[in-house]
């Protein structure tokens, strides 16, 4: 390429002299060719170029008109691009001189003059003997009879995204050499029979995006060499056997997205080299036995997005037998209102298809519920498939056709046709699977239920050799069961992604061929030293493997040191590790290709402060907790202690009340109206036992009929002191302490004594229990705390120790021991 001159003398918008001393344009060869670029210009006129001129770039500027021979002197131009101006004037000799002119660009440039859409001039491209490509697109203009004359050689015209609301009969008569069409993104409504005369050569129409509801009969018979008709998305209600007529080498058939409900038999019958048929999206109920006649050649055929049913009603056996070719099937996306019986579609409709290789299902496309004998067994699909050299089978979509256990038997033989090679399966609900996948090569199991059932079976119930891509994204997996992959060596691609994974579990070192591991979009926020190493072993064993954990939320925290530096080491090996990003504790986020070792460093080091910091805590916690626990033991000894002695003598009551059962029974039968054995259990220091052998016993027993149990003459010998203690406070109507110096001395007189106290709180209901005799003189400050807060609170009497107050004293005492 060689650059000859530039420049811009279009300041203000002054257009030269023809002597072309200054140019606004960029002009340079290649091949030889002269290539005169002024595009993006601002120019209102077009520019004096040089005679050599053979590529003329004049595409978005401001040229508002083409004056009359104004390209007479480029006798050697092949292309002008007139694209994105503003040109309101055009007439019948704005193109003289262009004989040689083979592509014309006029894309959205003809717009409105004073207030009317322009109307092309009658032969207004007769000079352009030579032109093969014509772009008029995007323009609001009208067309008549005579606007292509003179295009003897034209090969491609593209008219699409108009304001044409018809096309005149003959209008292409002129152009007979014509091979494109394009006609998408008008405004047409209907299709005429003579809008395509003389249109012998033409090999692709398009009519796609129109508003045609109406095809004249044999209204493209005279395309006999046409071979693809485009007339998606338009408003077409029926086709009939004339509809299509004259078109014996059409191959590409598309009618998606119209309003079809009604085809007539025999209508594609002369169709019989039509190799694709797009019928989906639009409103069939039902096809027959007659409907495809004559399409034996036909290889792919789309129904899917109508309103079929599947039975024998509406798509019944036989209606498929025309199509001995047909490779693929697609009925995806229709109505399953009706129920069905073993399979979505009669044994014989998919028998007749000896040559189908993809399938495509998908039946429960409004959400309706499919119950009872609707559900789906996989192994019914194998059987009718058996005889078929289905290579893609596509049941996708359906919420309720397949029921785990049914569908799918944990023990099912049933091997799937052995020229299988694709099985897709996705976006089904599927919650348990077992197949019999012996020859295909992907399966697509994305957007189930199988997470809980993954965790403990795998979906292949045999050895899969040939398995090499297995997609298992969206799943709701949490953990995977770890010899999911085992017997499946072949495997290059597992796609595990929009799941729920946190780490790697199942074993991967044996997937020598393995090219990609797809981790992205889980709950990975670190991988585990456990799923590092067995990563490590495959990244080892394949130099090739890419892993891509992208999406996830990694944390940079003292936990995913390990996996941070894991990462940066092997950053070649995942996929879009610029993307990585980890978050700090504080909310902050880095990149981990922004990780450097310093910072790894500084994280490390804040990670030993904090757990130095975290074990300071710890034991201050722990030294906290011990010491409260020791003071709250000391100052709760009595009642602990208490608690202690009480849960132990129940223990081992029923084994005393047995060995004792003689004595216990014979007192409470003398004593049967009591609730209790003994009146009052007598706590006193043995150095005051005189007073209770003289005093008491005569005074309260003797004479006052009372049963006293004192621990020298009714404590069981053998058994623990501190068992007998409790088990006479429980059975004693009271406790009489007898307070002397010695009893504020004897251990086991305060622990009677506070064993009572406990009685009265925890087993009485809050009835005091207590009955304190001082005996002895005591000032207050020789009592213990515990003691002195009772007398401070409760009543206590003193032995006077005369004979007329001893007689009142022992009266009160018989009187205190039933109140």
């Amino acid at each position: 390429m060689l650059s000859l001159s530039s420049g811009d003398c279009y300041k203000n918008n002054i257009v030269p002299e023809k002597t072309g001393k200054c140019s606004p344009c960029k002009q340079f060869y290649q091949h030889e060719e002269l290539h005169v670029n002024c595009s993006y210009k601002k120019l209102r006129a077009v520019p004096d170029t040089s005679t050599n001129t053979v590529y003329l770039y004049l595409q978005h500027n401001l040229i508002g008109q083409i004056p009359n021979e104004i390209f007479n002197h480029l006798i050697k131009l092949v292309l002008i691009d007139l694209s994105f101006n503003t040109i309101t004037t055009i007439s019948e000799d704005s193109f003289a001189g262009l004989q040689n002119l083979r592509f014309l660009y006029l894309k959205s440039s003809l717009q409105y003059h004073n207030d009317t859409r322009i109307r092309l001039p009658k032969n207004v491209f007769k000079h352009l003997v030579n032109l093969t490509f014509l772009d008029l697109s995007y323009n609001i203009m009208y067309i008549d009879k005579y606007t292509f004359s003179g295009l003897v050689n034209l090969q491609q015209l593209k008219l699409n995204s108009n304001w044409l609301r018809r096309i005149p009969n003959d209008t292409f008569q002129y152009t007979p050499k014509l091979i494109i069409l394009d006609l998408s993104c008008d405004f047409l409504n209907n299709v005429t029979k003579g809008m395509f005369h003389g249109l012998r050569n033409l090999h692709h129409l398009y009519l796609n995006a129109n508003f045609i509801d109406t095809i004249a009969n044999n209204a493209f018979q005279s395309l006999i060499n046409l071979t693809v008709l485009n007339l998606e998305i338009n408003s077409i209600h029926s086709i009939n056997n004339q509809t299509f007529s004259g078109l014996p080498k059409l191959r590409h058939l598309n009618l998606r997205l119209n309003s079809i409900n009604n085809i007539s038999d025999h209508t594609f019958e002369n169709l019989t080299d039509l190799l694709v048929l797009d019928l989906s999206n639009n409103k069939l109920q039902t096809v027959n036995g007659k409907t495809f006649i004559g399409l034996k050649n036909l290889e792919i055929l789309r129904l899917n997005s109508n309103s079929l049913r599947y039975n024998t009603n509406r798509l019944p056996p036989g209606c498929f037998k025309p199509l001995e070719s047909l490779r693929q099937l697609s009925v995806q996306m229709n109505n399953p209102r009706s129920a069905i019986d073993a399979f979505v579609l009669p044994d014989e409709t998919i028998k007749d298809l000896k040559m189908l290789e993809t399938l495509e299902l998908d039946v429960n496309a409004d959400n309706e519920r499919i119950v009872g004998p609707a559900v789906i067994q996989w192994d019914d699909i194998n059987i009718l498939l058996l005889d078929t050299p289905i290579r893609e089978l596509h049941i996708t979509n359906n919420e309720s056709c397949f029921y785990g256990r049914y569908s799918f038997p944990l023990k099912s033989i049933i091997p799937a046709p052995v020229s299988l090679q694709l099985l897709d399966l996705s976006n089904n609900n599927i919650d348990q699977i077992s197949l019999n996948l012996t020859y295909v090569i992907f399966l697509n199991l994305s957007g189930n239920l199988l997470g809980k059932f993954l965790e403990e079976y795998s979906y292949a119930l045999n050895e899969t050799r040939r398995l090499e891509f297995i997609c298992l994204s969206n799943n709701s997996i949490e953990h995977i069961f770890s010899k999911l992959f085992v017997n499946q060596p072949k495997l290059r691609s597992i796609d595990l992604s929009f799941n729920k994974l946190t780490y790697v579990s199942f074993e991967l070192s044996h997937l020598v061929d393995l090219e990609i591991l797809n981790l992205s979009s889980n709950t990975i926020r670190f991988l585990d030293d456990r799923s590092m190493k067995k990563l490590n072993r495959l990244l080892g064993i394949n130099k090739s493997i890419k892993v891509d954990l992208s999406n996830n939320t990694f944390q940079c925290n003292c936990y995913s040191i390990p996996f941070l530096n894991w990462t940066l080491r092997s950053r070649h090996r995942f996929v879009n590790f610029d993307t990585y990003k980890c978050t700090f504790h504080n909310g902050s986020s880095l990149y981990l290709n922004s990780l450097r070792k310093g910072i790894l460093i500084d994280l490390q080091r804040d990670c030993l402060n904090y757990s130095i910091s975290i074990i300071i805590t710890c034991s201050a916690m722990f030294v906290f907790i011990v010491t409260l626990v020791i003071i709250a033991i000391h100052r709760h000894k009595q009642k602990l202690r208490f608690m202690f002695y009480l849960f132990r003598s129940r223990l081992h009551f029923l084994y005393y009340k047995i060995k004792f059962k003689n004595r216990f029974r014979s007192t409470k039968q003398s004593e049967n109206k009591l609730d209790y054995i003994y009146d009052a259990f007598v706590s006193y220091s043995d150095e005051d036992r005189a007073f209770v052998l003289k005093e008491c016993i005569e005074n309260l027993e003797n004479d006052g009929n009372l049963k006293l149990c004192l621990h020298h003459r009714d404590f069981v010998p053998g058994h623990d002191i501190t068992d007998n203690i409790i088990h006479a406070i429980e059975n004693s109507r009271k406790t009489i302490c007898i307070i002397t110096r010695s009893f504020l001395q004897s251990y086991y007189c305060m622990f009677e004594y506070n064993m009572a106290r406990m009685e009265s709180i925890h087993s009485r209901n809050g009835k005091n229990v207590l009955f304190l005799v001082f005996y002895e003189q005591l000032l207050p400050e020789e009592l213990p705390l515990v003691l002195y807060e009772v007398i401070q609170k409760e009543t206590y009497i003193e032995f006077p120790n005369d004979e007329h107050g001893n007689r009142i004293f022992w009266e009160k005492i018989k009187d205190g021991i039933f109140a």
